[in-house]
């Protein structure tokens, strides 16, 4: 496994299944015998995915299947835990609905990203099955070519080079509080918006998208808290992905981002959103540089390289890794906010897809999570809740049309699709 990738299965609970999920929703119903050869062609492409976990007596590790995928029917409770039973043992799923083809993925093997480039290429290969002719570009990968050593390279060590490991020292953050649904449950609520009017909003105040949804965020998540316990504050914090391969030239497709953590302090008086707006801006143009980055994941390829942790027993190593997440994992982030990017596709593929949504798994512990992916003209904030208030995303979008950006927002318990 990857540097990024040992984590996963040593916290992996029914309350952290570890999955994230991006799908595309085309223009026509999805054929269930194609897809399912669409999968096994794309597989065969793309064989860091079609792997199983295996513990081994220092590590888990992967194994190479060479076992057909099955595609499952979807259901509204998506990226509950694997099952051996249900999943054939593979650490991803595909699933369809009508016209949407949805991947699952286990973290450990894929970041979203690598993911996306999966995603994408499983639905050129359908429509390629349909009649479509698309082309092997925009991250489209052609199921007739070999795989590339490139692919499954980990690039954590080389990324980190020499670079002095940066220490963690991090408060505990704030979490939403609210009543815990069923644990086979997830409510799951997307916003969408026009590129073009965020772009707008953003550019009025000179900051990213990225920068401006964080900034967001942060307010009605500072907002909620001062709501809730005016006289405890502590600070709101997200963890902010950042993929590594805008720094670093690689063509991986497992695990390969980092993260930063922008913060606002409410303990130190209230904050205004402009206020909030500049303090993300500079502290993403400070943070979201290849040295700093660096110096991060130095840090966690020493860890790794630890002789005496190296030498731990597979049990024992769990339990370390389980107190250590539990001390600066999600303890210290009040949710997570993911910006996939703006997805780009061959002009041969666009016709025939309508648009990409992502959503992150479950968290029990930050109670809500945000996800962001664009397509075309419109972008899709998608939050993921295990709590039946949705505050959250309500303060969330009312924020966003009372800044003058519209939104059109959408629950996703559809009919026809079942529960796990």
């Amino acid at each position: 496994m990857d540097n990024a990738a040992n984590i996963y299965p040593a916290i992996k609970s029914r309350k952290r299944p570890g999955l994230f999920r991006v799908s595309a929703t085309l223009m026509e119903p999805v054929d269930s015998g194609l897809l399912q050869e669409a999968a096994n062609a794309t597989l065969v492409r793309v064989p860091s995915f079609a792997v199983r976990m295996r513990s081994g007596l220092f590590w888990h590790y992967f194994s190479h299947s060479d076992e057909q995928i099955r595609v499952q029917p979807d259901v509204i409770n998506p990226c509950m835990g694997l099952t051996p039973e249900k999943d054939n043992g593979f650490q991803i799923r595909v699933r369809y609905h009508d016209r949407r083809i949805a991947l699952e993925v286990f973290h450990s093997v894929s970041d979203g990203s690598g993911a996306m480039v999966f995603l994408k290429t499983l639905v050129a290969q359908y429509l390629r099955l349909r009649g479509v002719e698309v082309p092997a570009t925009h991250g489209v990968l052609d199921c007739d070519e070999a795989p590339r050593p490139g692919e499954v390279a980990d690039d954590f060590v080389a990324f980190a080079g020499q670079s002095p490991p940066k220490p963690r020292r991090t408060s505990r953050a704030y979490h939403v509080s609210g009543t815990p649904l069923p644990f086979d449950d997830i409510d799951i609520t997307t916003g969408t918006l026009s590129v073009e009017a965020i772009k707008a909003e953003s550019r009025r105040f000179g900051v990213s998208i990225t920068e401006y949804l964080a900034g967001t965020f942060l307010h009605v998540l500072t907002e909620i808290q001062t709501g809730e316990a005016p006289f405890r504050l502590r600070p709101v914090r997200l963890q902010v992905p950042v993929d590594l391969r805008r720094f670093h030239p690689s063509e991986t497709l497992r695990n390969f981002a980092s993260y930063v953590g922008p913060t606002i302090d409410p303990s130190q008086g209230e904050h205004t959103f402009e206020e909030i707006l500049s303090s993300v801006h500079h502290y993403m143009r400070y943070e979201v540089t290849a040295k700093h980055l660096r110096s991060r994941v130095a840090m966690n390829v020493r860890t790794e390289r630890n002789p005496l942790l190296r030498a731990l027993p597979l049990f024992v190593k769990n339990r370390a890794i389980n107190i250590g997440y539990a001390l600066s994992g999600p303890a210290i982030h009040t949710s997570t906010l993911s910006n996939l990017g703006m997805v780009q596709l061959p002009a041969a593929m666009m016709p025939h897809v309508e648009t990409f949504d992502f959503i992150l798994g479950p968290s029990r512990v930050a109670h809500v999570d945000c996800a962001v992916v664009g397509y075309s003209d419109k972008l899709k904030i998608t939050f993921s809740r295990v709590i039946e208030e949705p505050v959250v995303e309500r303060a969330f979008f009312t924020f966003l049309v009372r800044q003058g950006v519209p939104v059109k927002v959408e629950a996703h318990k559809e009919a026809g699709c079942p529960t796990v």
